[in-house]
């Protein structure tokens, strides 16, 4: 049975997400375990399972009472999550309220996903991405979080409902689905970031750093003389398991690139490794002493890739020695606003190992070999390999740890321990991993975590077979740009950021002003509807190009705040009593919204007047200012 209906369903059905459901449905011959209750009126059809059991036991009942609920209670809602398939018709009719961007299905029999696709036609939501149906044993972490960033500022309203009594047998899938969603939404949050001091921070060693950015060689130089220089990478990273994996990746050194972490890099030269790339991507001063040491010739023809948000010292410590490095902006609105484009962008993730991996697909290898990456504690409850720097940081950290955060071992034997960062982090690089079908990673770690969409191998193996010819070392000498066309460069960004500035000046005035009506402290008096449209129209000044310097700094608060909001924004509306109360309550939270916007635009101004000085000072000697 493969009706018109059916064939429309399929071609809907878009997309590489769909692709395993779509060739495990075209399997499907026939229904065995499913069949089709027919009625006059076609709301009113059931499907019995294995001639035991009705999905409903009165569908037409069921389904005025669901859809009266859900009308009731969560007409406002944009994004919903099911699990369970039913009939399908329940689903038909919630799509048919616009508010709803998105209905997340899941669903375990492909029986009866199959029988359901026959019957309703749902072409025009599945090819909108309205209705979207999971087969949850495709089910995983990446796939999870993929989908909850559908919430956005929605994530306090996440629930996962079911229609029907049928589905409450499923309990154990359903706690499972939920627990994973729950978990991609709380990293979700952590990666908007929660510290608005740290974005601070950022920007202003980002801006001290600019004179250095502007006159070493472009991270565009970088990409055009040094891409698909190598089909091989090995990327380096300083779990316990490193120390074994050294003298093959000494012998195997000039066959592949090499990118290491910074903590990394102390290792390797002590056993006489040379990396081609060495990365730095934290802010913090504590990474910074990875390069407070002198290992003279050793570091010829290494460069050395940093953020451009480092720590001052780190970039003094590679001076010292005379070492060739570039600085690379993060892909952060700041760093963007000044149209520094050649110097930028990358994303970066959460750690330096993100940031390899990155580098590593940018410049075209085809082939990524993780190595020490086990992202766990060893059995002895080492947290890093021997010879790492900053072991006193993480001393009493696996007790503290211990049995916390168990996860599943490389290989897939068992479980290993873990803690909270190392798993965030590894789910970062599933999702980094999700999708990604032009490259090949492998997990060489050889111990620690498992991590999903790796293929598993011995470093040993992969060094044999792919590694095979001596590369062209050292890779082509990258140029500084010429004293005149870096000057050209740190004017423009010097003009920016004193617009910037002068722009939060204004906005601040606008704050202020809008503060002050909220609070009726104003000499007009305004109505709930002209302060929301107010606040509106601040969102939309908030949104727009010219204030998009604001946003790191804004937005890890905003976001957190936001996302509180939009409990009343969901809220159902079912009288004039209550449009009324929903807009108090609407404008009072929005009090601390403003509160937090002026303060962080205020205190963004204020480190950018000095944090300009050095690039200021540099102008104006050389009589450009």
């Amino acid at each position: 049975m493969k009706t018109k209906i059916y064939r429309k369903n399929i071609r809907a059905l878009k997309g590489e997400e769909y692709q395993n459901l779509k060739r495990k449905l075209s399997k499907i011959k026939e229904v065995k375990d499913y069949f089709y209750v027919f009625d006059k009126d076609p709301l009113n059809c059931n499907i019995c399972y294995k001639n035991q059991k009705n999905i409903y036991i009165n569908p037409l009942n069921e389904l005025k009472e669901k859809l009266d609920l859900f009308n009731k209670n969560y007409v406002r809602y944009p994004y919903l999550f099911f699990y369970g398939l039913g009939n399908g018709i329940f689903y038909k009719s919630l799509l048919a309220n616009k508010t709803h961007k998105r209905v997340i299905v899941y669903e375990r029999d492909l029986e009866l996903v199959f029988l359901v696709l026959n019957m309703v036609d749902f072409s025009k939501e599945l090819s909108e991405g309205r209705l979207i149906l999971i087969h949850t044993i495709e089910l995983n972490y990446a796939r999870a979080d993929n989908l909850c960033s559908f919430l956005d500022l929605f994530v306090k309203t996440y629930d996962l409902h079911i229609h029907s009594h049928f589905y409450e047998d499923h309990k154990e899938e359903i706690r499972h689905i939920s627990d994973l969603n729950f978990k991609a939404i709380k990293n979700i949050a952590l990666r908007k970031g929660n510290d608005p001091i740290d974005a601070m921070q950022g920007i202003e060693q980002f801006v001290l750093n600019l004179p250095k950015m502007l006159t070493h060689p472009s991270f565009k130089e970088l990409k055009q003389k040094r891409s698909n220089k190598s089909q091989n990478a090995i990327l380096v990273a300083t779990g316990p398991s490193l120390k074994k994996q050294l003298p093959l990746l000494k012998k195997y050194s000039k066959k592949a690139t090499i990118f290491c972490a910074d903590s990394a890099y102390p290792i390797l030269a002590k056993e006489g490794i040379k990396p081609d790339y060495v990365c730095m991507l934290e802010r913090d001063d504590v990474v910074s002493k990875c390069f407070d040491n002198d290992f003279g010739d050793f570091d010829k023809d290494i460069t050395f890739i940093l953020a451009s948000l480092v720590y001052k010292d780190s970039i003094e410590f590679l001076e010292k020695n005379k070492r060739k490095y570039i600085l690379v902006s993060r892909s952060l609105p700041f760093a963007y606003s000044l149209g520094l484009h050649d110097y930028g962008y990358v994303g970066g993730g959460m750690s330096v190992a993100h940031l390899n991996y990155e580098l590593a697909l940018l410049l075209g290898h085809k082939n990524i070999i993780l190595i020490g990456q086990d992202l766990a504690y060893n059995e002895k409850g080492d947290s890093h390999t021997e010879g790492f720097i900053h072991s006193a940081y993480h001393e009493g950290d696996y007790e503290k740890d211990k049995d916390k955060f168990k996860i599943p071992a490389y290989g897939g034997k068992g479980y290993v321990q873990s803690s909270n960062i190392w798993v965030l982090f590894k789910q970062v690089f599933e999702n980094l991993f999700y999708k990604q079908d032009k490259v090949k990673i492998y997990n060489a770690t050889e111990g620690g975590a498992r991590i999903e969409g790796t293929i598993e191998k011995p470093f040993k193996e992969l060094c044999e077979n792919l590694l095979k010819e001596d590369l062209k070392k050292p890779f082509s000498k990258l140029q500084k740009p010429k004293r005149k066309d870096s000057e050209e460069l740190m004017l423009q960004a010097y003009k920016q950021i004193k617009q910037n500035i002068k722009t939060s000046q204004a906005f601040l005035k606008e704050c202020k002003k809008l503060h002050k009506e909220l609070h009726h402290k104003s000499k007009i008096r305004y109505t709930l509807h002209e302060l929301n449209e107010k606040i509106d129209k601040l969102k939309e000044k908030l949104e727009n190009k010219k204030h998009t310097f604001l946003r790191e700094v804004t937005s890890p608060s905003l976001f957190h705040l936001e996302s509180t909001f939009s409990k009343i924004y969901v809220h159902a509306m079912h009288n004039e009593n209550d449009k009324q109360n929903k807009l108090v309550a609407w404008l009072e939270a929005h009090k601390a919204w403003l509160e937090d916007i002026t303060e962080l635009t205020l205190v963004q101004e204020k480190a950018l007047k000095i944090a300009i000085m050095p690039l200021q000072d540099i102008l104006e000697k050389r009589k450009l200012i």
